[in-house]
């Protein structure tokens, strides 16, 4: 699964980080987009544009924007019901075992 990933992947996560530093979702969506537009036409990966490159898209890029290409990172982020962190991923698991067994199925 992990030779799948690819960083075009962790474009949401790139919108949510500036959505953390206070910018609207509805503009950071577009933020990213521009992001991905710019690795395409360099033909790079979205996780190789540097931080000076995203500013020159955005202001409030900063260095720590490198932490966004943490594929584990990204998926703990997402630690809601039925969300992909650890922790709700074992969490749906077990209902499902405990749904199973009380059919009869496991």
């Amino acid at each position: 699964m992990a030779a799948g990933l690819s960083a075009d992947m962790l474009a949401t996560d790139l919108a949510e980080y500036l959505v953390r530093k206070g910018v609207p979702f509805r503009e950071t969506h577009h933020i990213s987009g521009a992001a991905v537009k710019l690795a395409e036409d360099r033909g790079v990966p979205l996780s190789s544009l540097s931080p000076s490159d995203l500013r020159a898209i955005h202001p409030l890029f900063a260095d720590d924007v490198a932490a966004v290409w943490d594929f584990e990172a990204s998926a703990e982020r997402r630690d809601t019901v039925g969300g992909a962190s650890r922790r709700s991923v074992l969490e749906q698991a077990a209902k499902l075992r405990a749904g199973l067994a009380a059919a009869g199925l496991a």
